[in-house]
């Protein structure tokens, strides 16, 4: 089916249901008089494009038939910060953004975007956010929370609208928030693949915890299964380090070379976290190089760090490095270089395997046994070195 055609589908689906709620929810007061003029029929368009995108989102069971979009003090909203419910996208709060007039580093190429965005949504605000009714600690003149849109809300802070259009949604339940939360996000280019993981956790904990398998856990958010895998060894790394994997946009097969030495410990935390702070390096200059050539009048594009230059064989290399100096340092130590060799294949092998299980299915049946006897003998060869060491380990 063509991308056209999948669209067309949407779209008359969307229509569908929007007719049926048209007939089920009464219209809101203000639109009930029969003599409107040409403001009041936009401001009703309006409401029916956001409709439209909410329903698309699997908002239609929260939406409050009898609310219109409303322009909200934008001093009235907060996002959710308490534990657990706080969105998994990390959108950090405008006080961390802006400290005494300044933008931290790492935070100069997200505050350009946000600003960007607000200055947007000062000259037409295309879609509402979507809140409830809710208190907030840390921002004691809320009276609405945010589901979502809190990007929005940021990027209005930032630029100092007062005021921000909003529609207003029954509250949802834990399972429900994170499930429209990730479906919304999912729409969007700069939706990264540690916030995806983060988004798989907090459902995980949501539904009852590691007891709860990834299967279930996957089919909620409507992702396959291997994917969900794929996604959660992301979460291997330490809190700081995730966070600067977000903040670089780096998805999982951009990062996998790093992932993979990680889980098989062949570098260190500290290792890994010198790597991401070079990988982070080479973003900004090359950022720079082409806002330079931007400058200089050039038809290339400017690309912020997230989006210029980090590709699997940039990581694949500081990667490399990074294992050649802990085997350097492993020789020094008196280490044995068939042991260093080794490793280094059974890594190679496990990472194949790994991805191989997710293609199995389609190799021919003559070429399947041949890979089962193979497999078979690595097995035993395998569990004989497994049993050596462990009775090293005994004595």
């Amino acid at each position: 089916m063509t991308r056209r055609r999948q669209d067309e589908e949407q779209a008359q689906s969307i229509k569908e249901r929007l007719a049926q709620r048209a007939r089920a929810i009464p219209p809101p007061i203000s639109s009930t008089t029969q003599n409107r003029g040409d403001s009041e029929t936009g401001s009703l368009d309006r409401e029916s494009q956001a409709r439209s995108h909410f329903l698309g989102s699997s908002l239609d069971s929260l939406l409050v038939g009898d609310r219109s979009i409303a322009s909200i003090p934008v001093s009235q909203i907060a996002p959710e910060l308490r534990e657990g419910l706080r969105q998994p996208r990390m959108v950090p709060l405008p006080e961390q953004l802006v400290v005494n007039g300044s933008t931290p580093a790492e935070y100069t190429d997200l505050v350009i975007e946000l600003r960007e965005l607000g200055e947007s949504l000062r000259e037409r605000q295309l879609q509402p956010i979507a809140v409830y009714p809710g208190t907030s600690e840390q921002f004691p003149n809320a009276r609405y929370l945010i589901l979502i849109g809190q990007r929005r809300w940021t990027a209005a802070m930032l630029v100092g609208l007062q005021t921000i259009d909003a529609m207003m949604v029954e509250p949802p339940s834990l399972l429900d928030r994170i499930s429209l939360q990730f479906a919304e996000n999912e729409k969007r280019e700069d939706f990264s693949d540690i916030e995806r993981a983060w988004t798989l956790q907090q459902l995980r904990e949501a539904m009852g915890g590691k007891g709860i398998e990834v299967a279930d856990i996957a089919t909620r958010l409507n992702i396959k299964r291997s994917r969900a895998y794929q996604l959660l060894r992301m979460l291997v790394f330490p809190p700081d380090q995730q966070r600067t994997i977000a903040l670089l946009r780096i998805q999982e097969r951009q990062l996998l070379p790093l992932i993979d030495a990680y889980h098989q410990e062949q570098i260190s935390p500290e290792q890994s976290g010198t790597v991401l702070q070079r990988i982070r390096e080479i973003a900004i200059e090359r950022a720079l190089s082409s806002r330079q050539l931007a400058d200089q009048e050039t038809t290339r594009s400017v690309e912020t760090p997230r989006r210029n230059g980090i590709d699997t064989a940039t990581v694949a290399r500081l990667v490399a490095r990074a294992v050649e100096d802990g085997q350097r340092g492993t020789e020094a130590r008196g280490g044995a270089r068939w042991y260093t060799a080794l490793l280094s294949d059974v890594e190679s092998v496990a990472r194949k395997l790994r991805r191989a299980s997710e293609r199995i299915v389609e190799i021919e049946p003559d070429a399947a046994s041949k890979l089962y006897g193979r497999l078979q003998d690595l097995q035993h060869q395998t569990r004989q070195i497994i049993d050596q060491l462990g009775e090293e380990q005994e004595r």
